[in-house]
């Protein structure tokens, strides 16, 4: 069998290439860390800025992108077609359902809203 002297498992020194090439990628790792360890910073500032910058300004709804001020409230004013009778209203989210008859007495349903300010659908039920 062989025996291995303790003079042999010692590490020897690189080479000088060898050496320069350690050198670099120590180099290059200690760039990388630092590099990644800003963008996660960054990241962190960004999302802890989004939530405190958020819940200050609105609050949105659950049924829809409709946003409402915390401070105050909102005021939308719904320019319905001149001569329409209004007979049943119903909401659902941001969209509020007109139920009525138009000028000429034929019975419409129109779709508004809030968030947008402005009728999306008109139907007319015959």
């Amino acid at each position: 069998m062989s025996e291995t002297h303790p003079d042999e498992q010692d590490e020897k020194p690189l080479d000088p290439e060898m050496e320069k090439v350690r050198r670099k990628m120590v180099r290059l790792l200690g760039i990388s860390i630092s590099i990644m360890f800003i963008g996660l910073m960054a990241v962190l500032a960004g999302v802890v800025y989004k939530i405190m910058s958020n819940d200050q300004d609105v609050m949105v709804t659950a049924a829809s992108d409709l946003q409402i001020p915390a401070a105050g409230r909102l005021e939308v004013e719904a320019d319905l077609p001149d001569g329409f009778d209004v007979a049943q209203v119903s909401m659902n989210g941001g969209l509020l359902l007109f139920y009525g008859q138009s000028a000429d007495g034929a019975s419409q349903v129109l779709l508004y809203d809030i968030g947008h300010a402005r009728i999306v659908a008109v139907i007319d039920l015959k």
